[in-house]
């Protein structure tokens, strides 16, 4: 589940794509938080489609910006950034440039297709932008969420912080930018029913099919929820880890015993 092609939209991805549609209605800015590994960056990179549109904006060796496009770049209306850890003093210019190259790329694709060079000159950094989701939130300080807060003031756009829990505290200390967030979004575990319904997936996955009459299904089934507690990211490690001990030791079916000798190989900071 590294790419668009295979994500699954959980109840907790409907509700995130529900809270990013409404900041952009109303254009505001929105807060998203939860606990790690809870799949709030992979949420976030396919709402904006950005595993696609960052190819297409790419500087590629020995190619022309824009050789890559198609049509789903002309429906990118959405700026996906990592807030970084470090020089985060040139982070307005680098979403500027973000910004720049997906109008450029829109532009020189309507050329390449219809071919009226004048109507689709580049467009401005944010002409043709609705959202921008910074990732990250944590990292920065207050002179970078300065920085946001006049891309956001300057522009008629919605903006959506994504961090850790607590965040929403943090940021009640700087009241001209808190009095601009409009919609706080808590990003919570998968339930049950929805970790039941991921295993089925991954289960297919190792091209095995879960049998509930079986008890060893049943029980291995049973034992990774308890060891995961819904966590996305965690359940992605453990099934690396399962996968790995299968073909180490040619196994067909995933016992307790596999999913426990998966265990023992993570380090796992979630209980």
């Amino acid at each position: 589940m590294n790419n668009t092609q295979n994500f699954i939209k959980t109840k907790e991805y409907k509700r995130f794509a529900e809270f990013c549609d409404a900041c952009m209605k109303y254009k505001y800015i929105g807060i998203c938080y939860g606990l790690p590994g809870v799949g709030k960056t992979l949420s976030s990179r396919y709402y904006a489609n950005w595993d696609v549109i960052e190819k297409q904006i790419a500087h590629k060796t020995g190619k022309k910006i824009g050789d890559d496009a198609d049509e789903q770049i002309l429906k990118a209306r959405t700026i996906f950034y990592t807030a970084p850890s470090v020089k985060a003093t040139k982070m307005s210019s680098d979403i500027d440039t973000i910004g720049g190259r997906m109008g450029m790329v829109k532009a020189i694709y309507k050329i390449n297709t219809q071919g009226d060079e004048e109507e689709y000159y580049p467009l401005g950094s944010y002409e043709d932008i609705d959202l921008i989701i910074i990732d990250e939130i944590d990292r920065l300080k207050l002179q970078h969420l300065e920085q946001l807060r006049d891309i956001y003031d300057k522009n008629n756009i919605a903006m959506i912080f994504i961090g850790m829990p607590g965040m929403e505290k943090r940021l009640a200390r700087y009241p001209q930018l808190f009095s601009r967030i409009g919609f706080a979004h808590e990003f919570d575990n998968l339930s049950k029913d929805e970790t039941h319904h991921i295993l089925e997936y991954k289960w297919g996955e190792l091209g095995l099919s879960i049998k509930l009459e079986d008890f060893s299904d049943y029980e291995a089934i049973t034992s990774i929820i308890k060891i995961t507690n819904g966590n996305f990211r965690l359940i992605q490690r453990l099934f690396t880890q399962i996968d790995r001990i299968l073909e180490i030791n040619g196994l067909d079916m995933i016992t307790t015993e596999v999913v426990e000798a998966a265990r023992d190989s993570l380090v796992l900071g979630i209980k």
